[in-house]
């Protein structure tokens, strides 16, 4: 009698679903590295995951820079310095708040 188990089949569903869920962790360090997200997540997939996170934690972080800018909601300029008011917005007479606006580069 020929029959297929799929108790077996599951299991190999839920531990692949596992390896990729591993991978695409390996992969988010990798963005904050270097050696990039893509990058790792390719090495996690083709050697191991462990193989993944040795290469990401190896390589050297990215120099991140984190700058604050302040937007108008009415006009939507931005300005680098704070302001209680909007400088172009309060010619018009107009007061309208700056929004507070983080930005994070590599």
């Amino acid at each position: 009698m020929n029959y297929i188990d799929y108790t077996d089949i599951e299991f190999l569903l839920i531990a692949g679903a596992i390896y990729l869920f591993i991978a695409a962790t390996v992969a988010k360090i990798g963005t904050y590295r270097a050696c990039g997200g893509i990058k790792a997540f390719i090495i996690s997939i083709i050697l191991t995951p462990v193989i993944g996170i040795i290469y990401a934690l190896i390589s050297p972080q990215k120099h991140l820079i984190k700058t604050v800018h302040y937007r108008c909601p009415n006009c939507g300029l931005e300005y680098v310095s704070k302001h209680k008011y909007c400088p172009s917005c309060a010619k018009e007479e107009k007061y309208c708040r700056l929004v507070k606006v983080s930005m994070k580069t590599y």
